[in-house]
């Protein structure tokens, strides 16, 4: 059984996403594109937007989804933030 049949389409193309998106996040940070938290957190915002225009949804789903997927994201570079010493204003 595959994640695709276990959940369902559209969860496993948030899933591969929110995976991605961390993926070229800190391949961004490694070559230091992005190196302010605040560009992160902004950086990832508009990438959750737009990934998530596509989908015609009810809007107290959509707000969940894309406070999910903010979340985990953020959560997944939390170590790499403080590994690469990321500038944060305080």
């Amino acid at each position: 059984m595959t994640v695709n049949e276990y959940c369902g389409s559209m969860e496993s193309s948030i899933l591969d996403f929110i995976f991605s998106l961390t993926d070229d996040i800190i391949e961004k940070i490694q070559y230091r594109k992005l190196f302010y938290q605040e560009q992160i957190a902004r950086y990832v915002q508009k990438q959750i937007d737009f990934f998530f225009n596509g989908y015609n949804l009810k809007t107290a789903l959509l707000y969940s989804y894309k406070h999910e997927a903010y979340n985990t994201i953020m959560f997944k570079l939390k170590n790499h933030l403080k590994e690469h010493n990321i500038l944060q204003c305080i």
